[in-house]
């Protein structure tokens, strides 16, 4: 009897422990995605497996390029949707601040035509002020944008398809951030702000980088959120070996590596027995080779597959695996209107010029691609560090929500560029270029422009640019400078050097101009100004002074893709210019001046054709029509300014081939080319004769550097003269900025 009992009692215990197993709640599966750069496409892989295996993830915690994987697959994306979207991402693009040069502002292209230098640096009281970060990420934040906005509306991770958190760091404290609420598209790209890198983005009054270097892969913050197991995936690139090490910033890299390594070290020692850790093999891509990145996601499904026994372990029942399949699809629909605009203007000087130039919008079918169209016209005008926007319900209308933030290092931004020049025959040159543009607080929007150059050209010149009406398309900007230079003068076979000038103007003037679009601007200059010659050395004209004055109309149309090694577009300058007694000339004239440049391209091949002329329909007028030809590419095979003269004719084509690896992001541009040109310059118009023409050619390596393109060649002219050229500056040469 006594038997029967023990035995009756522990079958009870048997049925009541299968009774509370049947109603245990579900082993909750956390995923963790370390950061790695574009190691972390291995993520995906990762993730194709998990999804093959009919795995339910819970809760993802994502740093760096981990929380941008982790971003899109918590939004609903699946894994073949993100690595569709690895593949179409064209990584140059997104990965640099500046949209395409066609959208520039005219006038942000006329300063790149006047200094080539991307070299600019903040200037203030307390002295000079530099970005943050060599990149701002505009176009990465309008991708991330595009791709989450459909679930832009939520402000709690946790109500994402599956809960997320974001990990970054905060730069003040050095203490780990979770970002779990708030915007996604800023979490996101806070978490992956590599320091120096990128500008630290702010949130709240937290300072955020990178979140791999205080914790790379989150382990803690998955077991926070209530994950029972972990799917950790550890994409670190490791240390780099001795041979390596052979410059400041390798070593620098090494010992954050050193760090970051540690403290993954620390952290990866949390994981359970029950616990999976997964790291793929990716051998020598490094974490800033993003146009590799793709190669990594088969990489990371051959590692998934290797711990394939080990991740069935972590297959979701039936039931949940159909709830979790079941989760939405993140779609945007364009079929709603913009109702209203509404532009934050706490981080900004110029918000009013971003809503008036935003308002168009109105009544637009809600396009990601049409708004970032527009925000990238209005980061072309170079004022802005970032441009975010969303869309999102107000009622029963659908508001876009705009905050552009000004550059923190400004309002006030100083451009330098450095220009050689050395025909290894005894004549060289140098130019130190400096513009500086300062914001009024007179008008917003306005700003003082101050130019100073010295070396081969010698100039001191302000101007104040004052847009007018609400779309600030038109402008009123007078100017006034002095500038100075040696100009050669030859006998009339211009093969003899028989004195030096000295070349000294000083003027007036003022621009009334319409920016019509991106491209294309007309103006109206008036101008009064006086010229001054004085013998240096050599023979001829001791004094001369000139004094005069005109009225011009100009055109610039100007929609080439890069001012230096352009591979489509155009640039056409044309210029009138009418010179009155009645403003101050010794005489009435008339001179025409033209500038046409196109490009064209093939794949590694760049061809630029162009036309340049100058004519004066009066021959009495002299100094004031004069202009030049010599140099590399500018009639080969002559010295800078060589042959000059009142009218002048240049027809030149350039054929350019690009070497070395083209999509490395931070590579330096580097192209061989040859170019073929004819031209000359004539005193009078009836002195104008094509049999005059001089034909010429050269070779050349040509870098883009970030003090402005470099060139190394050689020309050499139908009448035997011979050059060999190092010079920085454009071939391209353009008169939008006076």
């Amino acid at each position: 009897m006594g038997q029967m009992t023990s035995k009756r009692v522990l079958l009870c215990v048997f049925l009541a422990g299968l009774a509370s197993l049947s109603h245990a709640e579900p082993e909750r599966i956390g995923l963790v995605l370390g950061g790695g750069g574009a190691r972390g496409a291995a993520h995906v892989g990762v993730l194709k497996v998990l999804e093959e295996q009919g795995i339910a993830v819970d809760f993802i915690v994502g740093t760096s390029m981990g929380a941008i994987v982790g971003s899109l697959y918590a939004s609903g994306y699946r894994a073949d949707d993100i690595e569709t979207i690895l593949n179409e991402i064209d990584w140059p693009a997104t990965l640099r601040d500046q949209s395409g040069r066609e959208l520039q502002s005219p006038q942000r292209k006329a300063d790149a035509a006047l200094i080539p230098s991307s070299l600019e640096i903040g200037i203030g009281r307390d002295g000079l002020r530099t970005p943050q970060g060599l990149l701002q990420g505009q176009n990465l934040g309008l991708l991330l944008r595009q791709l989450l906005l459909p679930v832009s509306h939520i402000g709690d991770f946790d109500q994402l398809p599956i809960p997320f958190r974001a990990v970054a760091a905060d730069l003040v404290t050095g203490e780990a951030v979770v970002i779990g609420t708030g915007d996604l598209v800023d979490a996101v790209r806070a978490s992956m702000s590599v320091p120096g890198a990128f500008q630290p983005i702010r949130i709240g009054d937290r300072l955020l980088v990178d979140g791999g270097v205080v914790d790379n892969v989150p382990v803690d913050v998955a077991r926070a959120m209530g994950a029972d197991r972990l799917i950790v995936v550890d994409v670190g690139a490791g240390l780099a070996s001795e041979e390596e090490l052979g410059t400041p910033a390798s070593v620098t890299m090494q010992v954050i590596s050193i760090l970051m390594e540690r403290n993954t070290r620390q952290t990866l020692e949390l994981l359970g027995d029950r616990d999976l850790l997964i790291r793929p093999e990716l051998g020598d891509i490094g974490s800033a080779d993003f146009q590799r990145a793709v190669e990594t996601v088969p990489m990371g499904e051959a590692a998934a597959r290797i711990v394939i026994e080990d991740l069935q372990g972590f297959s979701a029942s039936d039931q949940r695996l159909i709830s979790f399949e079941a989760r939405p699809h993140p779609r945007w629909t364009e079929d709603r209107r913009i109702d209203r605009v509404l532009v934050e203007s706490e981080w900004s000087r110029t918000a009013f010029l971003v809503e008036d130039r935003l308002r168009p919008l109105i009544g637009e079918l809600a396009s990601p691609r049409l708004v970032e169209q527009q925000i990238a016209r209005l980061y072309g005008e170079g004022h802005y560090e970032r441009i975010t926007y969303t869309l999102e319900e107000d009622g029963e209308q659908l508001l876009l929500r705009v905050t552009p933030i000004d550059k923190s290092w400004g309002p006030n931004f100083l451009r330098l560029g450095l220009r050689l020049s050395d025909d290894f025959d005894g004549g060289s040159a140098y130019q130190l270029d400096a513009l500086a543009r300062l914001a009024s607080d007179i008008r917003p929007g306005a700003e003082w422009r101050m130019r100073l150059a010295l070396g081969e050209l010698n100039e001191l010149g302000g101007s104040w640019r004052v847009p007018l009406g609400r779309k600030a398309q038109t402008y009123l900007s007078p100017y006034a400078n002095a500038r100075a230079l040696n100009q050669p003068l030859f006998i009339s076979d211009q093969n003899a050097e028989i004195a030096r000038l000295r070349w000294t103007r000083g003027r007036i003037g003022a621009d009334f101009g319409q920016d019509w679009n991106t491209s294309t601007r007309t103006f109206v200059r008036l101008e009064r100004g006086q010229d001054r010659l004085s013998r240096s050395v050599g023979i001829g004209v001791d004094r001369f002074r000139d004094h005069y004055g005109f009225v011009g109309l100009g055109l610039v149309h100007d929609s080439l893709d890069d001012a230096t090694f352009p591979r489509r577009g155009l640039l056409a300058d044309g210029r009138l210019e009418f010179y009155q007694s009645w403003l101050g000339s010794a005489t009435n004239a008339e001179v025409a001046r033209l500038e046409l440049t196109q490009a064209w391209s093939a794949g590694r091949y760049i061809m630029l054709g162009g036309v340049r002329a100058v004519s004066a329909f009066n021959d009495d007028i002299s100094l004031q029509a004069v202009d030049f030809l010599g140099g590399l590419g500018n009639l080969s095979g002559y010295g800078e300014r060589e042959l000059a003269g009142p009218q002048l004719f240049l027809a030149r084509g350039l054929l350019m081939r690009r070497i070395g690896d083209s999509q490395q992001l931070l590579s330096l541009p580097t192209y061989t080319g040859i170019s073929l040109e004819a031209g000359n310059a004539w005193n009078q118009r009836s002195d104008f004769d094509l049999a005059d023409l001089i034909y010429a050619g050269s070779v050349y390596v040509g870098v883009g550097t970030p003090l402005g393109p470099m060139f190394l060649g050689y020309g050499q002219s139908s009448d035997s003269r011979r050059a060999i050229y190092l010079t920085f500056g454009s071939l391209i040469q353009s008169r939008q900025v006076q």
